[in-house]
């Protein structure tokens, strides 16, 4: 099963956690169906980007192709590393931009 298929599923089950511990003032069953809620968008957005990164290098000129292929590679192989990085990057990003608003 892809990422982006799990990702919608956990979100799924969350959504019928929640809202099943909302009808039954089960405060418990409330907070997990939220973290399942955010943990499959995180999941699918995972899937999302990885599915984004093989398409885009597809495009890219032979030479480059090798590179992007392997990071794609690891990026399937490495979920939790990959998303460290990208949100230490965009982390990065928003820090520079914001200082440049200052």
């Amino acid at each position: 099963m892809d990422a982006k298929t799990s990702g919608a599923m956990t979100k799924a089950r969350g959504t019928v956690e929640r809202v099943a511990g909302e009808s039954l003032g089960d405060v418990g069953l409330e907070l997990r169906g939220r973290v399942d809620e955010i943990r499959g968008k995180a999941v699918e957005g995972y899937g999302w980007a990885v599915d984004q990164a093989e398409r885009l290098s597809q495009d890219l000129p032979d030479e480059f192709r090798d590179v992007a292929d392997k990071s794609v590679d690891f990026a399937r192989r490495k979920p939790l590393v990959t998303t460290g990085i990208i949100a230490g990057v965009l982390a990065l990003l928003f820090g520079a931009a914001a200082s440049r608003r200052r």
